[in-house]
């Protein structure tokens, strides 16, 4: 009797699993947002890849699109956290030109995975005469700087 109930709750903590599982593996594999996806493919938007890695003492973030629409700019990138206790605080990121523009984040979206999270952070749109963007971040002792070129190709 004991071996069935062993394996009874065997089973039942493996169902129990499954979307965990499910979740993960759709995890690695994030790609664009849908509603991102059709405005570029429709000609709404500009997607410039960035795939550019940024470590921040132990953890590491990495810059993945630049979606450049007439209503908005969204930043895309994903944190990869190694150390527990904190989460990112992505409202430090502060997003600027050469020419001392400061674009306001207007939202932001975030899904947690086991390796971190996928982070969309949505700025009020670029002037149109932009040809690189700075990406400043301060958080108390963690801070890093970086640049990105910008070509926003044949928006209106």
């Amino acid at each position: 009797m004991g071996i069935w109930i062993r394996r009874l709750i065997i089973i039942v903590c493996a169902i129990a699993l499954i979307p965990n599982i499910i979740s993960f593996f759709s995890g690695l594999t994030n790609g664009l947002p849908e509603r991102v996806k059709s405005e570029v493919e429709n000609g709404d938007a500009v997607l410039i890849d960035l795939d550019k890695k940024v470590n921040l003492e132990n953890d590491e973030i990495l810059f993945k699109h630049l979606v450049l629409a007439p209503q908005e700019t969204s930043l895309i990138f994903e944190v990869h956290t190694n150390e527990n206790g904190w989460s990112f605080p992505d409202s430090a990121l502060i997003l600027t030109d050469r020419q001392g523009n400061i674009y306001r984040k207007t939202s932001g979206s975030a899904s947690g995975h086991t390796w971190g999270q996928y982070r969309i952070n949505h700025y009020e749109p670029l002037k149109t005469d932009v040809e690189t963007i700075v990406l400043d971040f301060e958080w108390f002792d963690r801070k890093f700087q970086t640049e990105f070129s910008v070509d926003q190709g044949d928006l209106e």
